[in-house]
């Protein structure tokens, strides 16, 4: 992140990303991460919000077993990195994490924990929001 509120990126604008596909359906969790990358590449303030069970993604070692095309090497664990070193925020959704078992400790560092109100609060700040 550029270290702005929501919103407020110098020249690009504001996306939020609502993610709600795991590891239940590994081909769905790219695209929101590739979008996130892309959109913090042209200097937006990008966020993914892993929902539903989407936080089943963050889940650790979980990401380094998911291929996007098998044999290829490039794991849901590298998108995910590439997401963050790009800047992209992360946020796990605290009423999904309960339903999937998961706490702060099972996930991926870098993630923060938000509720409902949280969401709802982003969603009104941000320019843009997409969901998966």
């Amino acid at each position: 992140m550029n270290g702005k509120s929501p919103g407020t990126s110098d020249s690009g604008g504001s996306i939020l990303i609502l993610q709600t596909s795991g590891l239940r359906e590994p081909r769905r969790t790219y695209a929101p991460l590739y979008i996130a990358t892309t959109a913090a590449a042209m200097d937006m303030d990008a966020h993914v919000w892993f929902m539903m069970e989407g936080v089943t993604q963050l889940k650790k070692g979980a990401a380094e077993q998911v291929e996007l095309v098998p044999g290829s090497g490039v794991t849901l664990k590298d998108w995910l990195d590439r997401a963050r070193e790009a800047g992209v925020s992360f946020y796990a959704c605290a009423q999904a994490m309960e339903a999937e078992e998961l706490t702060l400790d099972d996930i991926v560092d870098g993630c923060h924990l938000r509720g409902a109100a949280s969401v709802i609060d982003l969603i009104m700040e941000v320019d843009k929001v997409m969901y998966f």
